[in-house]
């Protein structure tokens, strides 16, 4: 799981994105793990969120996110349990399944993670699509559509 993290945030300070990554920084006790995350999240752009494990921390952090409308990218192995539909189904998500994690960057390397917004695509079941203009293109499947 780390590994997948570590990519992550080398990906995005690639990109020139700030990073808030908890699992990393020096262990703090309960109450301030959790005012810290709420503080972050509600500062972020997007949520990128590891989901192969089910994480009670990880849902809550997922659910503040959709609450406060920004748009959640969910990673998942292909040789994971199934998903619950609870997080499957949630709002402002689009769903990323990779067998590598070369295939997690590239997804970061291909998406405009400035751009994205919660927006449902015609297409498909994602709900982060990227805006340019009066166009949009899906998270997920990279279609084409008009705002």
């Amino acid at each position: 799981m780390d590994d997948f993290y570590h990519l992550v945030i080398d990906a995005l300070e690639k990109q020139g994105t700030a990073v808030f990554a908890p699992q990393f920084l020096p262990p703090v006790g309960p109450a301030h793990v959790y005012r810290r995350d709420v503080d972050q999240i509600s500062k972020s752009d997007l949520l990128i969120a590891e989901v192969s494990h089910a994480s009670l921390g990880v849902g809550m952090e997922i659910m503040l996110a959709i609450q406060l409308k920004k748009p959640i990218l969910l990673f998942r192995h292909k040789d994971a349990r199934p998903l619950s539909f609870m997080v499957k189904g949630a709002d402002g998500t689009a769903l990323f399944e990779y067998s590598d994690l070369s295939e997690v960057t590239n997804v970061l390397r291909t998406r405009a993670l400035e751009n994205m917004i919660v927006a449902q695509c015609p297409s498909c079941n994602s709900q982060v699509v990227e805006k340019t203009g009066a166009m949009m293109i899906c998270a997920e499947c990279r279609k084409k559509h008009t705002m």
